[in-house]
């Protein structure tokens, strides 16, 4: 786990929760609350999604304990305000300060308790032939689309015992030689609409996402810096960090000082990963990949191509999902 999680790191997530979550759809018949293990639920998830950048390839965390007291009702179809805050952690065991609330008033609150472990341990044998054969995603920092994907495609490659191949490319060179769609150049209704989409697949991810106020930034540092940090064993770190820098905490990702504070946390050198901005030979590398990407048919990002096979798009990868679990 990178050195770079320290106590005091806070993750925040909202929830919707539905009829589905609620006492009376568990057997506790007239009670239209949100159970407490709906609330549990959530606030594990927050805790767990909050480490999951910060965890090493192959690894993850499961919840050991929890001890919360749930004060208030919670109702369904209002939003519902999770945050985790590590309070502590030792060797394989983090220790989170958790709370729920909703319309301002905290519904639960207590402690909840994770340790990380190798995903092998929770997954089906897999044959060694399909293990073998990566899922390769092809992004961007350029497209807001690329971060809301980046954690749930990690979910299903754990889920099948795939890894990814990163394939940074850049988008825009790619749309000009293709003469791609440009959707923030569609008509006024359609932009409109394609922003309030990217916030409920946001919400969806448990994602925070903003414009940043100086969009769009100039990526290419950012995507010769990753290529660097795939050399290194670290691109999935380092990638996450920098999508998130860039679509939620608005940091300026073509700043060379903010790169290396970047590359820094997840455990990089500082000095290398600079210099590896301007390094001919990662250069040569992006502009190889985007034009093999293009070649492969690749239209747009985030794209994975999977046994040979094109998913295009953020809301593609239940498709890919679907797909993995029929091969033999």
């Amino acid at each position: 786990m990178s050195d770079a999680l320290i106590p005091g790191h806070r993750h925040e997530c909202v929830f919707v929760p539905g009829m589905q979550h609620t006492a009376a759809a568990i057997g506790n018949a007239g009670v239209q609350a949100v159970s407490t293990p709906a609330l549990i639920a959530l606030l594990e998830e927050t805790a767990g999604s909050g480490v999951q950048a910060f965890n090493d390839p192959g690894w993850g965390t499961v919840g050991t304990r929890v001890n919360v007291e749930h004060l208030r009702p919670a109702w369904p179809g209002i939003e519902v305000h999770c945050e985790a805050v590590l309070a502590s952690f030792s060797g394989r065991t983090l220790c989170f300060a958790v709370q729920a609330s909703q319309q301002g008033r905290v519904v639960m609150s207590g402690h909840h308790e994770r340790v990380r472990v190798e995903l092998s341990r929770f997954q089906p044998p897999v044959p060694e032939d399909r293990a073998a054969v990566p899922l390769e995603f092809f992004f961007d920092f350029h497209s807001p689309w690329c971060y809301l994907a980046m954690p749930r495609l990690r979910e299903i490659a754990a889920a099948h015992g795939r890894t990814i191949r990163w394939r940074p490319i850049h988008l825009a060179n790619l749309i000009e030689r293709i003469d791609g769609r440009r959707p923030l150049d569609a008509s006024a209704a359609f932009v409109s609409w394609f922003k309030q989409d990217m916030q409920d697949w946001a919400r969806l991810r448990r994602l925070s996402l903003q414009y940043h106020p100086d969009f769009p930034l100039r990526p290419s540092r950012a995507l010769r810096c990753s290529l660097y940090a795939i050399e290194q064993g670290r691109g999935a770190e380092f990638i996450f960090q920098v999508m998130q820098a860039y679509w939620s905490q608005n940091q300026n990702i073509s700043d060379l000082d903010v790169l290396g504070d970047l590359a820094e946390a997840v455990g990089l050198d500082r000095q290398a990963s600079v210099q590896s901005t301007r390094d001919e030979r990662f250069k040569r590398a992006l502009a190889t990949n985007t034009e093999e990407a293009i070649q492969r048919g690749v239209f747009g990002a985030p794209t994975v191509i999977a046994q040979g096979k094109l998913f295009w798009g953020n809301d593609r990868l239940e498709m890919l999902e679907s797909f993995l679990a029929t091969m033999p």
